[in-house]
């Protein structure tokens, strides 16, 4: 039984043994190759220092030893800077990753509204409008549309009455009935058959109107002046 125990102890040991060998040759290996790598580092170094200074020398360019030890310098005591630089750098690359898709969509939706209002004829109109606008400054003088400026309270007090419901019923049959009208086949009223109509009831309130209409514009004048 104890050799029995014995024997397992010392395989136990034999395995360690085997585990520490291995990490003993693995470590080996990456020192090697560690100092592998720093010799090539170091030789390309060499190489790139030595094209780097035959260029310089080749574009007539003299490097000072102690000029280049305080630029060491001032980039070691500026890392910190650098750092800050270099994360505000990797911020402003994930807002730009962020916003990209936005910027994309709103484009997008630009695209489309302008789309829409074409096909409802908006730009036509727009242009239609620049249209008029050029003729009128054409068609008019700089006096004239200074006088219409000065005076564009009265023409929006007209153009809001023009609005007025009522009188746009009134227009809209005056408009009618001379639509109606034929010049051709309108009879000639004799003293006799005017004197007459004058008894119907339409007729002297037509005349009422037209009475009462120019009262109110003889008024108006009266005001204004």
């Amino acid at each position: 039984m104890s050799d029995k125990l014995l024997q397992e102890q010392i395989n136990d040991i034999n395995r360690k043994l085997d585990l520490l060998i291995e990490e003993s040759t693995v470590q080996r290996q990456n020192r090697e190759a560690v100092n592998d790598l720093v010799d090539d580092v170091a030789v390309i170094s060499k190489d790139a220092f030595r094209t780097l200074v035959t260029q310089l020398d080749n574009a007539g360019v003299e490097l000072d030893g102690d000029t280049l030890g305080c630029l060491f310098i001032r980039l070691i005591r500026n890392i910190e800077n650098m750092g800050m630089i270099l994360e505000t750098l990797e911020s402003l690359n994930d807002l730009i990753k962020d916003i990209t898709p936005i910027i994309k969509q709103v484009g997008l939706d630009g695209i489309s509204k302008f789309h829409s209002l074409e096909q409802k004829g908006y730009f036509e109109i727009l242009n239609q409008l620049a249209i008029a606008t050029d003729t009128i400054v054409t068609r008019y003088s700089k006096d004239d549309l200074k006088r219409l400026s000065e005076n564009i309270i009265p023409v929006a007090d007209t153009m809001v009455n023009l609005l007025d419901r009522r009188f746009l019923e009134k227009l809209n049959a005056i408009t009618i009935a001379l639509k109606e009208i034929k010049t051709e086949e309108i009879e000639e009223y004799s003293i006799w058959r005017t004197f007459r109509e004058l008894h119907k009831p339409q007729v002297r309130k037509s005349i009422g109107f037209i009475m009462a209409f120019l009262t109110r514009i003889n008024e108006m004048n009266i005001q204004t002046y």
